[in-house]
């Protein structure tokens, strides 16, 4: 079973990232959430997707969750959401200062990673203090 859900998604990705060299070699599709066509965020995307089914199989074990790793995490999550609530707020002060000229595609992503670097960091932190 796990070997054809692993097939199919390996046969979704490639068929995605197939359609992207074809709409991108077609010269197909106009600038898209940041990529310049269709295209290339098809092509982006397909190679993501294989990342993460490789990653999802390479190392399948099962791991014991507890309450206190809930709560930790629940925790770590609370600190994320203030952190990016404040991060808006002194971004709309800037912005009212001096704006700010950043492609939207490159705020998101910035934002993305600072979200993800905030909650590693504050559940690393709670989880050696608690």
């Amino acid at each position: 079973m796990k070997n054809k859900q692993k097939t199919w998604r390996y046969i979704f990705a490639v068929v995605v990232l197939a359609i992207g060299i074809i709409l991108e070699y077609l010269k197909i599709g106009k600038e898209f959430l940041g990529f310049s066509s269709v295209g290339t965020w098809l092509i982006y995307i397909g190679f993501v997707m294989i990342v993460i089914i490789r990653l999802q199989f390479i190392k399948n074990k099962k791991r014991i969750i507890d309450e206190r790793m809930i709560k930790i995490s629940y925790k770590a999550t609370r600190i994320t959401f203030v952190a990016i609530i404040l991060v808006a707020f002194f971004i709309m002060i800037l912005d009212g200062i001096n704006p700010i000229n950043l492609a939207y595609s490159m705020f998101m992503s910035y934002l993305i990673c600072f979200m993800i670097i905030t909650y590693f960091i504050s559940y690393k932190i709670l989880e050696k203090h608690n």
